[in-house]
């Protein structure tokens, strides 16, 4: 099933689901809608969620919050919440954060699913 929203588009595979972030900045102008479309996608349960960032140049103290709080969800739930395709900015800023020793952080969507 595909699913598409202003910032997200979910695709469902057999593995879980993949969640393309169709925003360039993820800020605090759309920090709170973004949390709330992934919270959504949660309802379900999906044993892996992979966050697509291959479109999203940049993230703010915001969406590294909602980052946190969605990986926090799927956890309670038994899932996991892996990440494919950041550019360089975002791997530093990750590591930066430390947030790199929470999440695994794949160079691709095929490598995430797998």
């Amino acid at each position: 099933m595909l699913t598409e929203s202003m910032i997200l588009v979910n695709k469902d595979k057999p593995q879980g689901i993949v969640v393309t972030v169709k925003e360039s900045r993820v800020d605090m102008a759309i920090s709170r809608k973004f949390k709330d479309e992934l919270v959504a996608l949660l309802k379900d349960k999906p044993a892996l969620m992979v966050l697509d960032l291959g479109e999203t140049e940049y993230f703010d103290s915001s969406a590294l919050g909602t980052l946190v709080s969605v990986l926090r969800e799927a956890k309670s739930y038994g899932g996991e919440v892996r990440l494919a395709n950041l550019n360089q900015t975002l791997r530093t800023l990750m590591k930066l954060s430390k947030l790199d020793a929470m999440f695994k952080i794949y160079d691709d969507v095929d490598e995430a699913l797998n």
